[in-house]
Order: C-alpha cells, then structure tokens, then sequence
C-alpha cells in the first residue's frame, strides 16, 4: 500500500490508484453476491476500507474526483452483485461519501501524513470511522427503506457495524509507524497464532453453539501488548474472514442468533467492531509508550553519555553529616576525590560511595554559604592542578542534592602567564627597537651635519682647481675628486633630507611635472649615452604638481638614473605623462633586468639594494628609491613599481594637481 505521505505525487489516475478502484470493484461484488440468504447488507464490507484508503491517499485538491471515481466503481460492483440500478447508485453515492468523510477528519488540521503513533491519534481515527460509518448507515437504511421496504434502523445498524468494521480494519494498514517499535519474536507469534486459531475455531467452528465469543479477546489481548501493529492488524483481517465464513458456514453462536429472531451479520459486525476498536487502542497505547521509552532513552544516553565522557569532572551529590554521598560521578570527577573518597556497604547491601575530608567540608562551609564558586589545588594523575569548583543546588532543595563542576584551569592559567609573559618581552623589543632606530636617525642626522662642510669645502676648491690650465693627469684628477665629492654630497643631502619631518600643509608651490622632466632628461643624458641606454621623454602639455620645483626634481632624478642603472646596454627608459581628476601622473618605464615580488617587497627600505646589484656590479646606496618614497608622501602622493623579470619595471608616480596661477617654475 501507498503511503499517505506520499499524496502529493498520487492522482486519480495513478496506477496505483487505479489499482485500489479495481480492489473496490471485486471486493464490492464479491461480498455482495454472497451476502447471508434473506439480509440486506453483506456480512462484512472491505470495500469501504479501500474506499477510504483509496481518498485518503489523493491529495486535497484531487479527492472530489476520487470521490466520483468510488461512485462509478461501488455502482457497477452493487450492479454486477444482483442490485437494482437506483439502489446500486445510492449505495455507491453513500460509499463514496463515507470515504470523504473518514478521509477528511484524519487530514483536518493540516495533516498529511497521519500516523497511528499514538493514543489521541487512535481516538481521532475511531471517531472518524464512527462518523463515517452512521452516514453511511443512515444513507444505506434510507435507501434500503425506499427501494427495498427493508427497516431502517436494522440496516443502518447492520450497515454501520459491517463498513465501521472494515475502516478499521483496513486503513491502520496505511497508518502504521515507519519506526519498528517493538522486537518480533517468530515463535511466541506462531504460538499465539495457534492458540488463537484454536480458540476460533472452538467458539465459532461447526458445532459451536455455547456463547463464547468473548473467549478469543484474552488471545487477542496477548497480541496487542506483545507485538508490532502490523501483525495484530493482520490477526483481526484473519478473525474477520474467519468468523465470517465460519458463521455462513452455520457455526458458532451468531448462526444460532437466527432462532432468536437476532441477523448474524449484524452480532459478526459488532463483535469485529469490538475487537478492532480494543486491538488499535491498546496497540495505540502501547506504541505511543515504546516511542516515548525509546526517546527517554536516547535522551538518558546523550546525557549519560555526555557526563561520563565529559572533559570536566562532574558529581552529583547529597549532603550527610560527615560529607557527601556520591550519587554519580565521571572519571576525571573520581580522580580528583579520590583522597576522600571512601566505599561503604549499605544497610541493603549496596556499595555507597561517601566523600569526606578537607575539600568536601570546604564545598559544605561554601553551600551553607551560599557561596556556589570556590578554588582548589590537587593532584589529579600526579600531577598538581590548580580547580576551580562550581557549585549548583538541585531542585527541589529538600533533597539537599548538588551537582560539583571540577574545571582544571591550570593549563588556562599558564597560557595566560604565558601570553603575559609574550607581551611584556614583545613590549621590551618594541621599545628597544624604536631607541635603536632613534639612536640611529640621530646619528646620521649628525653625521650629515658634519660631514656637510668639509664637503662643500672640497667641491669649492676642486672648482677652484678646474679653472686653473692642468695638464691631463691633473684633470683626470681632479674630475674623479670633484665627482665624487658631489656624489659624496648627494649622499648627505639624501640623508638629511630622509631626516627631516613630513608637513605637507607647508607646501604652497607647483611645478611644471613636463619642464622638470626635460631638465632632468637632459642632465642625465651623457649618463644614459655612457652606459648605451636611450633616454626617452615624451612632448605633452604642461602638467602641473603641487610641490616645489627642487623636490620634483630629486624625486625625477633618483628615479630615472635608478632605472638607466638597471638597464643594460641596448635598452631604453622612456618618460611618459598622463593626467587625472586630482592627479598627475608620471610614467617611467625601462627595458632593464626587472625585479621580483620579494625584491618589490623592499624596495623602498633605507639601505637596501637588490640581490643582484653587487653581481652586475651596479653602484648605490640605497637611499634614492626610499627618499623617492619619503618625497612623494610628503606631498600627499603616492609611487608604485610594476616590474617582470628580465623584460623590464615601470615606476609610477602619482602627484596632487596645482592651478596655473600657482607655478613656480
């Protein structure tokens, strides 16, 4: 059978369904062709059961057409039995009717899937089977009153019983548990079946005439509180057929009925109807019962489960005069009481576990207290641990019950003395890092100071020297002297310059970024033809930057003799500009030897040449690259580096836009 769950993918015409409307029809014509001599309804009707079943499966918005479908079916079946036209029509509007209804009670509320797993639900399904059965009663009694002159109250009994009966056999079928609820024991079931057969046959056999009906219920009994659902429901299909057939057959009390005047179909169906409405009951119950032991003890398993492997000691405990009584406790709970922990055999000859000793008085004097938070030191598997134990009274206090919370927090603890310890040495290197770069700022500072004069002094009398006649010697002299005196002073201007603090809200001047290029182009020129480099600078409109003509100048410089260093003979640097919003740009670009990431990384440190300047024998300091940076930054701009590895690097320098008006150069 479908599961009713499943009614949102069965429609009328489903095979499955269509399957269920062929049921009904040879059900219906089966029991009504061999319905007792001389009675009006058939002794027991199982097509109401799959009627109903048949409705109960469709979805909400197809159960009007399986309605009419019962309609059609149960009116051909009551035909081919024997049955006039009208009445066959009346009996199949009431089947259908019946289905609807029973169909519509269960699924109230919204309920898709209904499922006999409980005791209220097993009260819903009966009254639903009731409610059914009494309109199907009072439809059929009315029909059978007007067509067959038959009595409306015997058949409207009759009716009732016998639909009510198969309802309720037939649809817990549908309605079971997806669970297993209970074991199933093959032999106490072959035993009970046999018993039960037995008992059948004894009561309701040929012969049978004592009234003894009510002796198989202690049998059935046995299988209600024993057994899954689904093999009781199976048993009372078996009573029902059996029973039935055994009472046409002329046995049991009920054939005896006829001489009192009683109609035997009507006392099968009300002892069915017995026997069914007790069985779902008690099963019901029952499974309702097993499902809330079986979540009971899947919630005392994680709990239990939870406080033995729990990674904190746990105790529950109970106050005596001495100390505590240990109700529960986990490993590391146990561990931590163990110097106090004493065994005792119990007036009942049980083994009570008592705790006494300093920690225990220790956790009374803090109960007494109210205190629920006290500290311990102890020696768990050897090793000294600092605990912190907490402490929480169980309801009701009567019981004066308390469960202890042992915390091991010595590991936290060094942790923290550990972190401590970190920050206060990441403090000190701190502090000595930046006295370091103190001391070293304020020496170079003072260095460049001094070494300033004796410089410009050298540089004064070389130039002095240049304007004298020299002979060649002299002259090469004193170029080398005089060129490395103004490198010399390079290096200090650069130093002091690196030195001096960054306020750019003094910066009041503007340059032209094409002019300043040009001259500085120009200056480098013999440079660049020395070392085979072509210098390249494009034409562009003027473009000016806010900052003083001088600064741009250094900046241009440093930057483009960096690049005419790192670019080997045959290369080119080509200058180029562009302008935005805010800014202009200046674009220098060579087809030098590139540098990688990590080189790009620190560039822009002081003192800090590439790995491979020394190799190719490239001459530096490596201030130009970070006075670039300091400059820039200064003037509220910005430098960045794109560069790939033997094809070349691309110096961008991005600098505020200044206002004609404002030029300076």
């Amino acid at each position: 059978m479908t599961n009713p769950g499943d009614v949102r993918r069965v429609t009328v015409t489903s095979p499955s369904t269509l399957i269920l409307l062929a049921l009904v029809f040879l059900l219906g014509w089966g029991f009504v062709a061999f319905s007792p001599p001389g009675s009006h309804v058939a002794a027991w009707w199982p097509a109401a059961g799959v009627s109903v079943l048949l409705v109960l499966r469709l979805h909400r918005s197809q159960r009007l057409w399986g309605a009419l479908a019962v309609i059609v079916v149960t009116t051909l079946s009551n035909m081919v039995g024997g049955r006039e036209l009208l009445v066959a029509i009346c009996f199949g509007i009431a089947n259908s009717a019946e289905a609807w209804l029973v169909a519509f009670i269960l699924t109230k509320g919204g309920r898709t899937r209904p499922v006999l797993d409980s005791l209220a639900f097993a009260y819903r399904l009966c009254a639903s089977v009731a409610a059914g059965a009494i309109l199907i009663g009072f439809l059929a009694g009315v029909t059978v009153a007007v067509f067959d002159g038959g009595s409306l109250i015997d058949t409207l009994i009759g009716v009732s019983a016998a639909h009510a009966t198969a309802v309720l056999i037939i649809v817990p079928f549908a309605l079971l548990p997806s669970t297993r609820l209970t074991r199933v024991y093959p032999g106490e079931i072959a035993a009970q079946v046999v018993i039960l057969g037995a008992a059948l046959l004894y009561v309701f056999g040929p012969g049978g005439e004592l009234p003894l009906s009510f002796l198989p219920l202690p049998v059935i009994a046995w299988a209600a509180f024993r057994f899954p659902t689904r093999v009781v429901l199976f048993e009372i299909v078996g009573i029902a057929l059996a029973v039935s057939w055994l009472t046409t057959a002329g046995g049991g009390p009920f054939d005896q009925a006829v001489n009192l005047g009683g109609d035997p179909s009507t006392l099968i169906q009300i002892f069915l109807l017995s026997v069914a409405s007790f069985v779902l009951l008690a099963t019901s119950s029952q499974n309702e019962n097993r499902l809330v032991a079986a979540q009971l003890r899947d919630r005392e398993s994680v709990l239990r489960g939870g406080f033995v492997g729990s990674r904190v000691g746990l105790l529950i405990v109970e106050t005596y005069p001495q100390g505590f009584v240990v109700l529960e406790s986990n490993e590391i709970a146990s561990a931590v009481i163990a110097p106090e922990r004493e065994e005792r055999q119990g007036d009942d000859g049980s083994s009570v576990v008592l705790w006494h000793g300093p920690l225990a008085q220790k956790i009374k004097v803090a109960v007494r207290q109210r205190v629920d938070h006290v500290s311990w030191q102890a020696g768990v598997n050897g090793v000294r641990s600092d605990i912190d134990v907490l402490i929480t009274a169980q309801k009701p206090a009567s019981l004066q019950r308390y469960s202890i919370q042992f915390v091991d927090v010595s590991a936290a603890r060094r942790t923290a003395e550990a972190q401590q310890l970190a920050l206060e040495n990441e403090q000190k290197a701190t502090a000595r890092v930046t006295e370091l770069n103190r001391q070293k700022e304020e020496f170079v500072a003072s260095a460049s100071h001094e070494l300033r004069t004796p410089i410009t002094s050298i540089i004064g009398y070389v130039e002095l020297l240049e304007e004298e006649e020299l002979d060649d010697f002299q002259r090469k002299s004193v170029e080398t002297i005089a060129r490395n005196a103004r490198r010399l002073a390079d290096l200090v201007e650069s130093l002091l310059e690196l030195g001096r603090p960054r306020d750019p809200s003094t910066v009041v001047a503007s340059t032209d970024v094409v002019h300043t290029a040009d001259d500085v182009v120009r200056s480098l020129s013999p440079s660049a033809e020395s070392s085979g480099v072509e210098l390249q600078v494009e034409q562009s409109e003027p473009l000016l930057a806010a900052l003083p003509a001088i600064e741009l100048d250094r900046i241009l410089t440093n930057v483009i003799n960096n690049a005419i260093k790192f670019t080997p003979a045959g290369g080119s640097v080509a200058v180029s500009f562009a302008r935005t919003e805010t800014q202009a740009v200046i674009n220098i670009a060579d087809t030098g030897f590139g540098m990688s990431p990590e080189t790009i990384e620190h560039i822009f440190e002081r003192f800090y040449r590439a790995p491979d300047a020394e190799e190719r024998g490239i001459t530096g300091t490596g201030l130009g690259l970070p006075l670039v940076q300091g400059l820039v930054n200064k003037h509220l701009g910005s430098v960045a580096v794109t560069s790939v590895v033997g094809e070349g690097s691309t110096f961008t320098v991005s600098l505020p836009i200044a206002e004609a008006s404002d030029a300076t150069a």
